[in-house]
């Protein structure tokens, strides 16, 4: 089923929509972000919101851009949405669960993964059809893929770290207390975090833990092209990780924050992105060392990306 509105109109679960309301069109630009009660606005880089009410107050937990176009986003009850005009229309895909889906992953002309309550699967044609790779019971809370590789993470619920070969799913370790992984392009560098951080530069094989405070909990994660990386999470801690594995963290408000993602090649080229509790969005021009409240949304955040170039 497609859906076309003068601004953007999404339908979950066979539910009915409604025209949104906000600033701005739909299509492309700036930092989608999804979560509680049906949550989904484009904010641009001048703070302007485009906010679209949904008939549905399904949770949406993730969003995973590629392209100047293409888009999905997941959430509770098998709830999959996809676009491929940068946002002006959106569709329902069909899953074969109705689990609660987390977490999503897209590879540059390459599969896409979808995880959460006892599923990951793989679509290698768009989404057209999908096959299931989990063991049916492991609950997954984050996946990521190269774009440019073939290296494949995810992290379930209890810590445990698992790696797609393209053939099959497997265990690797099991890090207590991880929550989310981030990814290198090249697929060689992976970064954990959660109750702690660790790094690895062998494509997963081995980890090493990163010295940083003691109590930090973090929910997201984010690896450049340079080995440098940004986590952010609970109290409103975001952690910069260079290269050499050195933490630097500061706090940006005090509501935990969920989701994150960085500008554009380099990381400081154009707006990124962070949220979480109550919707308060911060924004950061300068690649994330210091943050400006931008809107904010009303409900929790679980999930932002760009349509368009300079996605994560």
């Amino acid at each position: 089923m497609r859906i076309q509105v003068a601004l953007f109109c999404v339908a979950v679960a066979g539910v009915g929509c409604k025209k949104g309301t906000g600033t701005g069109g739909g299509g492309g630009g700036g930092g989608w972000l999804v979560g509680s009660s049906g949550l989904m606005s484009n904010i641009q880089s001048n703070g302007g919101v485009s906010g679209y009410q949904l008939d549905s107050t399904e949770e949406l937990n993730g969003i995973a851009c590629r392209d100047s176009g293409e888009a999905w986003v997941v959430g509770n009850h098998g709830t999959l949405l996809y676009t491929n005009d940068a946002g002006a229309t959106w569709a329902n895909q069909a899953v074969p669960t109705t689990a609660n889906l987390r977490t999503l992953a897209t590879q540059d002309n390459g599969p896409v993964f979808v995880a959460g309550d006892g599923a990951f699967l793989e679509s290698d044609d768009t989404g057209a059809t999908w096959r299931e790779l989990g063991d049916g019971v492991t609950a997954f809370r984050s996946v990521a893929a190269a774009t440019e590789g073939s290296t494949v993470m995810a992290i379930g619920d209890d810590g445990s770290v698992w790696s797609y070969d393209g053939a099959a799913l497997a265990k690797l370790t099991v890090l207590e207390g991880a929550r989310a992984i981030a990814v290198s392009r090249d697929g060689v560098d992976v970064l954990v975090a959660g109750h702690g951080l660790w790094r690895s530069s062998d494509y997963g094989v081995t980890f090493a833990p990163l010295a940083t405070n003691a109590g930090l909990v973090f929910d997201d994660v984010r690896l450049d092209d340079n080995g440098e990386a940004i986590a952010v999470g609970q109290g409103g801690a975001v952690a910069m990780i260079s290269a050499a594995g050195n933490v630097l963290t500061q706090h940006v408000g005090t509501a935990d924050l969920h989701a994150l993602r960085i500008a554009g090649a380099g990381w400081g080229d154009a707006t990124s992105y962070a949220a979480g509790e109550g919707g308060q969005v911060w924004m950061s021009t300068n690649a994330g060392w210091t943050w400006t409240p931008g809107p904010n949304l009303g409900r929790t955040v679980f999930g932002v990306d760009e349509i368009g170039d300079g996605h994560r």
